[in-house]
């Protein structure tokens, strides 16, 4: 026990010495380029703004000091700075690079002889400074254009001409596309218990289709989303103008997952929540699912089975998915509680940018009120109606979009004579654009919800609210109801939900958003008006694979008393 003892007094002091041995390394002299970026190419880091507490410098074991000096020389001349000089120095607490930059290498000429159109992709500008690591990054982006578009055959060829005396740089890009290619032979192999036809339901590609790298991209994803597989491996092979494919899946070993835990949501406080499910359920890559959650406003379960490529539509060389939805609900709201049991039954199709969902919904609500609120009627209600949606989606990510154009509209109706109690006509038509220029990301949506009741009355929570991390965000979700109400805010039957975002980069995959929302919520259908209420406000956005993660404040624009916090996984846009 002693020598233990002595053995770890004798290496305390060893531990400390070796942490007393790092040293500062300041940079001097840089102009044209960043500390931060030359720390960066270093691979280093300096404090951040927020960590007021820490001096401003990276520290360094002084045995790799060469090493990185050596480094900066070659990240200068990769930054255009060919006649650079560095000097190093060293005290007792600090090792400094003196930089003396020198004139850079500037673009003289640049000379393109191409049958396709790239110049978008070639952003040099006479009198740039030539980056070798952005002249790398143009070729780069050329190439992954041409097989997106189908050209695996183009012959590229991009050169850079340096004068070092004359401190000039002639570029020339070359691109012969030649014949596009196209897709040859498919060949699967599913596991056991997976038939080909679901992995054929996933390719967005047939024998003879142009060929495309962002099909195979996408391709993968879609394979990937099925949930069933371990390991996709997906090869392509190239003879002449043909492209083969071999996909190869292995099965998911432990297809069970479960999730319990407390956590809390804006909309409703903090819950507790349960989550089952099972991939492969008796194979197809079919899923079932259960889903329980608690709260003070909410009680709720969900059961949900999903069967892949369901059914080949005729003619046609794709499939459509079956989804089915039942579900029990005690949802809490300012005057009255709903209690509802709800099935829904899917047929879904997907492929690429249009989607489209179709099916038949069938609703039974109990309504129970807390006061005497006019328009509001207890009692219960069954509803039965078919129901569609179309999505044309044009966005460069699902996930985390940076441009494009997004639609959807969603239609549902009942008869009262075909098993509804009620007849009435429901549309949801939403728009969404998006743009990145300079690492400013603009973002834009409306959403207009309109509802016609012919024969009877829906239940108030049939009707339009807004309110939320996806509508104005200074209210919680589902707070604001018709303001034209006779007798307080109540559902609405004509929506109209905007909201504007300027998003634009902190640190790595830290954002910053300002925010504009304005909403308008009449009592009757088609009637409009220049009351809306507004919004302003900002928020943060951390970038990760499954998407942005949000947080956000709004504020009224009239009375700023009012505001709400909302917390959110997912883009808006």
């Amino acid at each position: 026990m002693k020598k233990k003892l002595y053995l770890i007094l004798l290496l305390i002091p060893l531990a400390l010495a070796g942490e007393n041995s790092f040293k500062f390394l300041k940079i001097t002299g840089n102009k044209k380029v960043s500390t931060v970026n030359i720390y960066e190419s270093l691979g280093l880091e300096i404090p951040r703004w927020y960590q007021f507490y820490k001096e401003k410098k990276a520290k360094i074991n002084p045995k790799i000091a060469n090493s990185l000096y050596e480094s900066l020389g070659f990240f200068y001349k990769s930054q255009g700075f060919y006649h650079v000089q560095l000097e190093k120095s060293e005290n007792n607490t600090t090792i400094t690079f003196q930089i003396k930059e020198n004139k850079p290498i500037l673009v003289d000429k640049v000379e393109i002889k191409s049958d396709f159109n790239i110049k978008k992709f070639i952003t040099f500008k006479k009198n740039d400074r030539f980056k070798t690591t952005k002249f790398v990054d143009i070729k780069k982006r050329i190439k992954e254009y041409m097989l997106k578009k189908g050209y695996c055959n183009y012959q590229l060829d991009a050169k850079a001409y340096i004068d070092i005396k004359k401190n000039l740089a002639n570029l020339k890009f070359s691109l012969k596309s030649n014949a596009p290619c196209r897709f040859g032979n498919i060949t699967i192999n599913p596991p056991k218990g997976i038939s080909k036809k679901v992995v054929y339901s996933r390719l967005l590609y047939r024998s003879g289709d142009k060929y495309s790298l962002d099909k195979i991209n996408k391709s993968y994803s879609r394979l990937s989303g099925l949930e069933a597989f371990d390991a996709i491996a997906l090869k392509t092979t190239k003879e002449k103008n043909s492209i083969d494919t071999d996909i190869t899946l292995y099965r998911k070993q432990k297809p069970t997952r479960r999730e319990i835990g407390i956590g809390y949501e804006t909309n409703y406080g903090f819950k507790a929540f349960l989550h089952w499910n099972r991939k492969n359920f008796t194979g197809d890559a079919k899923k079932l699912s259960f889903d329980l959650k608690y709260s003070q406003k909410e009680r709720y379960i969900q059961n949900e089975f999903f069967w892949p490529a369901f059914f080949k539509t005729p003619g046609f060389d794709h499939y459509f998915d079956f989804k089915n939805s039942f579900s029990y609900s005690r949802l809490t709201y300012e005057n009255f509680q709903e209690q509802k049991y709800a099935d829904k039954l899917h047929l879904l199709n997907d492929y690429d940018w249009f989607s489209i969902d179709l099916g038949i919904g069938i609703e039974q609500i109990k309504i129970k009120k807390f006061k005497d609120v006019c328009n509001i009627s207890s009692g219960k209600f069954f509803i039965f109606y078919p129901f569609g949606q179309m999505i044309v989606d044009l966005r460069d990510s699902k996930i985390n979009p940076k441009k494009g154009l997004f639609f959807s509209q969603y239609l549902e109706g009942g008869l009262k004579y075909i098993l509804s109690e009620i007849s009435f006509i429901k549309s949801i038509s939403e728009a969404r654009a998006i743009y990145t220029i300079n690492d400013f990301t603009i973002a834009a949506k409306t959403k207009l919800g309109l509802l016609k009741e012919i024969d009877n009355k829906l239940p108030e929570s049939k009707l339009f609210y807004a309110g939320g991390a996806f509508s104005n965000r200074a209210y919680s979700y589902n707070a604001l109801g018709a303001f034209d109400a006779k007798c307080g805010e109540i559902g609405g039957r004509t929506l109209l939900d905007n909201s504007v975002e300027i998003i634009h980069p902190v640190y790595k995959q830290l954002d910053f958003a300002l925010f504009w929302d304005s909403t308008l919520i009449s009592a009757d259908t088609l009637k409009f008006s220049l009351d809306f209420k507004h919004a302003i406000g900002g928020g943060i956005r951390y970038n990760t694979i499954i998407g942005p993660v949000k947080f956000d404040i709004g504020f009224d624009l009239e009375d700023k008393s009012r505001y709400a916090i909302h917390f959110q996984i997912g883009q808006s846009f």
